[in-house]
């Protein structure tokens, strides 16, 4: 399955070299048959669990109503959404436009006319009122051709619309991540404060007890200085990404993300694909598929307008000559025929029209092997930001285990009179220090479990949404 998944990536790229190769010039300038780089068989780095993916709403494998309904407003409401969403109606709208090209065109004519001539009464009137017929034999298949074009276009829209929502779906679900992470030291910090404060307290006291120096003092109220002012820094980045999740929801006003409705369980990766069928199904490469087909198609436009146009031409009328002022019974007209036209001296605006499609089509190739390499690149990475939060995660969690065990028995030694309050302060201080790096450390993990379901574009084989 996955060697075929490779073969056929490696065929379309064949296939739109040899293409190239056709439309240029010369053909010395056709594009590469293959990719400039070889597609891997599998990731350098692999989970180690993973879940089913749950179809285009895979934000709901994360377990939270909150999160879900945010998502749900987002799609619904964000601007550039439904700019995609219009481009494609655009887009549909060109296709049954490109379609109309190769059909009969039938119009209604009327015309009157007044003047002179050279016979016996030199002043007449005539008038007209019909029909006129015409349909361009497409005998070179450039109608058909100029179709295929828009066709690819409106494919290649439709997947930037999906992925556009996958996108929109996994940055709401950063900042809201992000956001959480923040609430959680913001709390942390002003426990911090609160410690921080205490310290300073124990300082003064033992200060005018004569058991310490004023550089005790000094050394805590910069610490204390120093938890505020990270305090208000998270604060500040809290109200950011409250603005972000506002432009996300397409939304004025700051939105209220309340308390989480349940507590969700630690991420887990999603369910991967190989990289050859990646390839196939993430919408921003299939994208680029589509534009180098329409690249393809309209440079085989430019090319047949070389070619001969045949033209049936069929027209109806009433028409009514007479004296000025006089009258006279009207007749029909009914001609038909052929046209035939080849463009023989056009100052080269032809040929210049097929270097530039030329052009235009080595240029989606080359977008297309760039968005090939990308998605290969951004799974990697989201696969190294994954294992780097995992791994961090559970150093964090052992230090912060060991604070805890630290603070406790600095607490119970305190009780017994072994020691004073300040070994209780500090223990308790490594101990926030240490949630704080765990809280950042999960944070992490919950944003490269989103990024992970970005680059596998959602889910496995999952439909345009």
């Amino acid at each position: 399955m996955h060697s075929l998944t490779i073969s056929a990536i490696e065929a379309r790229c064949r296939r739109a070299g040899l293409a190239l190769a056709v439309v240029a010039v010369l053909g010395s300038q056709a594009a590469a048959a293959t990719p400039a780089f070889a597609i891997p068989e599998r990731w350098t780095a692999q989970p180690a669990t993973s879940q089913a993916a749950q179809g285009d709403a895979w934000w709901r494998d994360f377990g939270d109503p909150s999160l879900d309904n945010l998502v749900a407003s987002a799609l619904d409401a964000n601007q550039d959404l439904k700019s995609a969403a219009a481009r494609l109606v655009q887009a549909r709208a060109l296709v049954d436009g490109a379609e109309s090209e190769r059909r009969p065109r039938l119009d209604g004519v009327a015309g009157a006319q007044r003047g002179r001539n050279s016979s016996a009464e030199p002043r007449m009137e005539r008038s007209s009122v019909g029909l006129r017929a015409a349909w361009e034999v497409d005998v070179f298949g450039r109608g058909g051709l100029a179709i295929d074009a828009a066709a690819a276009d409106r494919a290649g829209v439709a997947e930037a619309l999906r992925a556009a929502r996958i996108a929109v779906a996994a940055d709401v679900a950063t900042t809201y991540f992000s956001l959480r992470t923040l609430e959680r030291r913001l709390a942390l910090k002003h426990d911090g404060i609160e410690l921080a404060q205490r310290q300073l307290d124990v300082a003064i006291r033992k200060f005018d007890a004569g058991q310490a120096t004023s550089l005790d003092q000094a050394r805590w109220r910069a610490e204390l200085a120093q938890e505020r002012a990270a305090a208000t820094l998270i604060e500040g980045e809290f109200a950011v990404r409250r603005q972000q999740l506002a432009l996300l929801l397409g939304a004025p006003g700051v939105p209220q993300i309340g308390a989480p409705a349940v507590v969700p369980a630690a991420p887990v990766a999603p369910a991967s694909v190989l990289p050859g069928e990646l390839l196939e199904h993430r919408p921003d490469v299939v994208r680029q598929a589509r534009a180098l087909d329409a690249a393809l198609a309209r440079a085989g436009v430019a090319r047949r307008d070389l070619y001969p146009r045949l033209e049936i031409d069929w027209s109806g009328a009433k028409e009514r000559l007479a004296a000025a002022g006089g009258s006279a019974a009207p007749r029909v007209v009914v001609g038909y025929g052929l046209t035939l036209s080849l463009p023989i001296l056009d100052g080269g605006r032809i040929r210049s029209n097929i270097a530039v499609q030329d052009a235009r089509a080595q240029e989606a190739m080359a977008d297309y092997e760039k968005a090939m390499l990308t998605a290969l690149v951004d799974v990697e990475t989201g696969l190294a930001r994954w294992s780097a939060a995992g791994d961090a995660c559970q150093e964090w969690g052992r230090a912060a285990a060991a604070a805890d065990v630290a603070a406790r028995h600095a607490a119970r030694v305190y009780t017994a009179g072994g020691t004073d309050v300040t070994a209780v302060l500090d223990a308790r201080r490594a101990h926030l220090q240490a949630r704080d790096g765990l809280a950042q450390a999960e944070g992490a993990r919950w944003e490269a479990a989103v990024g992970l379901r970005r680059a596998f574009a959602g889910g496995i084989g999952s439909a345009p949404l």
